[in-house]
């Protein structure tokens, strides 16, 4: 132990050590930050590099390293910074005497993080000089004035704040765009570019047509579309994460999620996530087109942890009729089945019918391509809505009666020939429309052969997502029955597609019948 270790006094052995000359200059370890460094150019480091330097050699320090951090002294910690940590270890290994800074300000502005380098001054005897003047921890009235400015630094940063939420305000009720990177689809004045948007406006109606949003992504990818995530070189540097930041500009499902689901697609201001108001740019997308993809998105089932990824054509669709519980995928032995997972508010049990995979999946797409002959359906998509044929028959009776009554009230004298024209003129118009509607809707559609054959290669080219969509679309409900318990009789199938239940929706009930323009409610158009 030499004699100088043996003075327990921290106060006394600081005084020898300032008393005792020293073989060498004191060796000094630059440090440098700065929050952002837009041009990339290092502009501003280099200009606290060159303070720092001029006070090493004024005071005689000989700099031994240079040390830099591009991150905020704000929402990062002293321990989140990789270059302060290796100033630290420095420290720690005696390779520096002194941390020379441009200011106080540029190592912390947290009173929390203040204290842990007045421990590091006190333990190791370390001063902090600034080029804007010296500090020394190692000493009562530096570590007040370190206080001082940290406390001044906080109060800044606060200050700050509340001047960037008034600008968030004020940019909301202005209507303004506030983004930070270029969004998808639009220029970063808010006007629209037209290609991406195009790309958005097609995803939101292929989404809601059953479109898997990964399928969107690879679309987008194939087309050259990037997303506006900076490039890996020139991404800002942030504090260590859990997850390590490295955008490549590739979109994929959850990209192509948050696209959709941002409300500036209908011109919308949001702050803090929450939709403030309208904006001034132009919409992508209809706002009821929007909402529901919304909603869609927002309400698709996620993976099961009993069943496993989502990768079935019946999971979550198909219930028990046991107890309303979902059919999920699972295994009996090798073979994939579809289970009864039982009822949300665990009621009672699961398990309580079950069908082979293949076999349920054949006989719900057999039943949906049967169903297609006499509803003389020719595609799985959605059909338009149907129309109202007598409505619109009763409306060309009417119609037919009143031009009628026209020729009759000219004929009386009652109308000038100018009036008698304008009034057959609109109901004419009128009457050759709804003839049209009535032409092509359903009970003029012809019943069709179907190509069981073909329709299933089709069904088989659709993705999973669509697939399921398309079920959604078709049934009411696909229940499962139990089979029962003991063996079946000889000859008898043990699965019989009497074990599942369906029923088919309005839409998938009817011939497909398309909706032409409403009829007018025209009042009589003679003249008062």
């Amino acid at each position: 132990m030499t004699g100088l270790s043996r003075v327990k006094s921290a106060a006394r052995r600081r005084a020898i050590e300032a008393a005792t000359p020293r073989a060498s200059a004191l060796r000094a370890v630059l440090y440098l930050r700065m929050s952002m460094d837009r041009t990339g150019a290092s502009a501003g480091l280099e200009r606290q590099e060159q303070a720092c330097r001029g006070l090493a050699l004024a005071r005689g320090w000989e700099v031994v390293e240079v040390v830099d951090d591009t991150i905020s002294a704000t929402s990062s910690r002293l321990t989140d910074r990789p270059g302060w940590q290796r100033v630290v270890r420095m420290v720690e290994t005696d390779q520096a005497d002194l941390i020379v800074a441009w200011h106080l300000d540029r190592v912390t502005r947290s009173i929390k993080d203040l204290e842990f380098l007045i421990d590091l001054a006190l333990e190791r005897g370390i001063g902090l000089a600034t080029a804007t003047g010296d500090i020394d921890l190692t000493t009562d009235v530096g570590r007040m004035v370190a206080r001082i400015l940290a406390a001044v630094a906080s109060a800044e940063v606060e200050r700050k704040a509340e001047r960037q939420i008034l600008a968030n305000d004020l940019r909301v009720a202005n209507g303004t765009p506030q983004w930070i990177r270029r969004p998808f689809g639009y220029e970063m004045d808010g006007t629209l570019r037209e290609a991406e948007a195009a790309a958005v406006l097609r995803a939101y109606h292929d989404v809601l047509a059953g479109k898997a949003l990964t399928t969107v992504a690879r679309e987008w990818n194939e087309a050259g579309f990037r997303t506006s995530a900076p490039e890996a070189a020139t991404v800002r540097p942030r504090a260590p994460r859990k997850n390590n930041y490295a955008p490549s500009g590739r979109w994929n499902n959850v990209a192509v999620r948050f696209v959709l689901r941002a409300p500036r697609n209908i011109a919308k201001a949001t702050l803090y996530g929450e939709i403030m108001g309208d904006g001034d740019w132009t919409p992508i997308v209809d706002e009821p087109t929007w909402r529901a993809v919304s909603r869609f998105l927002a309400d698709r089932e996620r993976p099961d942890s009993t069943v496993g990824k989502l990768a079935n054509l019946l999971s979550r669709i198909a219930t028990c009729t046991v107890c309303g519980g979902k059919m999920g995928a699972s295994k009996r032995g090798n073979a994939p089945i579809y289970v009864c997972q039982g009822p949300e508010d665990e009621s009672t049990g699961r398990g309580h019918c079950q069908l082979p995979l293949g076999f349920a999946d054949e006989v719900v797409v057999s039943r949906l391509i049967q169903q297609m002959e006499p509803t003389g359906r020719a595609t799985f998509r959605p059909q338009p809505s149907p129309v109202d044929t007598d409505l619109l028959e009763g409306r060309v009776a009417e119609i037919e009666m009143l031009m009628a009554e026209l020729v009759e009230d000219r004929t009386a004298g009652l109308i000038d020939r100018a009036a008698l024209l304008a009034g057959t003129a609109t109901l004419r118009q009128e009457l050759a429309d709804i003839r049209d509607s009535l032409t092509e809707a359903g009970g003029h559609v012809a019943d069709r052969m179907i190509n069981v054959k073909a329709e299933l290669e089709e069904f088989n080219r659709l993705s999973l997502g669509e697939q399921r969509a398309v079920l959604r679309e078709a049934f009411a409900f696909i229940r499962v029955v139990p089979r029962g318990k003991g063996r079946p009789r000889a000859g008898e199938p043990i699965w019989r597609p009497e074990l599942i239940k369906t029923e088919f929706t309005p839409a998938w009930s009817r011939k497909p019948t398309y909706a032409g323009p409403a009829p007018s409610p025209t009042s009589d158009p003679r003249p008062s």
